[in-house]
C-alpha cells in the first residue's frame, strides 16, 4: 500500500514538473527609436539613452506554469530603485492566463506601483522559410509588420521573432506571444529580447505563480499622465509626445 502511494505521488509531481519551465532572458535596446529631428526628442535623448544602457545590466525570468506564466524582473531586489534601466520600464512584471488571453502588468515607476488589464497583443505573423539553432532548439522565423502614423507620416515597424515549436508554449517574452512555440528571441522597434538559459529540472526552483495585485489600477494612457506627474515631482524631463 506505501509503495502504491510513492508511486502515486511521484507520478503526480513528474507530471506536474513536466508543466514547469523556466527561461532566463537578457533585453538590449535599438537605438532606432530615436527621431533625431524631433526637438521633444533631443531634450531627452541624451537621459534615455542612458536608461537603455543600463537596461542592459537587467536579467529577466520567464516562468511557467501549465496554462500560466510570469515574466519578470530577476534579482529585483539587487538593483537600486534608482538604476535607471528599471526606471524606464525593467520592473514590470506580466502574468498571463492562457484559458482567458489576458495579461496582468505590473509597473513600477520611482517606486510607485501600477496594475494595467490587458488582452494577448494580435500580431499578423507571417511564417518565413528561415531556421537557426538556438540553445539546442530549432527555431522558425516570423515577422509581423506594423503601421503607425506619426505627426501625419506613415512609418513602419517590423517585429521579428524566432520560435522553438518543440516547447509547447504560444507564449514568449513581456507580453509577445501567439505562435505555435515559445519565442526564444524577439526583435521589436524598441528592443531585443533573447534567451541566455532554459534552466534544467535540478536549477528550476520551487515556486508558484501568483498575479500581481499591488498597485493603482490604470490604463496605459493614464500610466504615462501618472509617470509624467511624478517625473516633473522629480524634476525629470517630460516624456509627453
Amino acid at each position: 500500500m506505501k509503495k502504491l502511494i510513492l508511486f502515486v505521488l511521484l507520478s503526480n509531481f513528474i507530471g506536474f514538473s513536466q508543466e514547469k519551465m523556466e527561461l532566463i532572458y537578457k533585453v538590449t535596446s535599438d537605438e532606432s527609436m530615436y527621431n533625431s529631428t524631433d526637438e521633444n526628442s533631443k531634450l531627452i535623448k541624451e537621459y534615455i539613452l542612458k536608461m537603455e544602457q543600463e537596461l542592459e545590466d537587467l536579467t529577466f525570468s520567464l516562468r511557467i506554469n501549465g496554462k500560466e506564466s510570469l515574466w519578470f524582473l530577476h534579482d529585483k531586489m539587487s538593483y537600486s530603485p534608482t538604476h535607471m534601466g528599471r526606471i524606464l520600464g525593467g520592473d514590470s512584471s506580466f502574468f498571463f492566463d492562457y484559458a482567458s488571453k489576458n495579461y496582468i502588468e505590473q509597473r513600477i515607476f520611482m517606486d510607485n506601483y501600477f496594475i494595467i488589464n490587458k488582452l494577448q497583443k494580435e500580431f499578423n505573423w507571417e511564417l518565413v522559410n528561415e531556421t537557426k539553432q538556438i540553445l539546442g532548439y530549432t527555431c522558425y522565423k516570423a515577422v509581423s509588420k506594423e503601421i503607425i502614423i506619426i505627426k501625419g507620416e506613415e512609418k513602419t515597424f517590423y517585429t521579428i521573432a524566432w520560435y522553438a515549436p518543440a516547447l509547447k508554449y504560444k507564449i514568449g517574452p513581456q507580453d509577445f506571444g501567439g505562435l505555435d512555440g515559445l519565442i526564444l528571441e524577439l526583435t521589436d522597434k524598441k528592443r531585443k529580447y533573447y534567451c541566455t538559459e532554459i534552466l534544467s529540472p535540478e536549477k528550476t526552483p520551487i515556486y508558484i505563480l501568483e498575479k500581481p495585485t499591488k498597485g493603482k489600477i490604470v490604463t496605459d494612457e493614464q500610466f504615462l499622465k501618472e509617470m509624467n506627474r511624478i517625473g516633473e515631482e522629480k524634476g525629470l524631463p517630460s516624456f509627453k509626445d
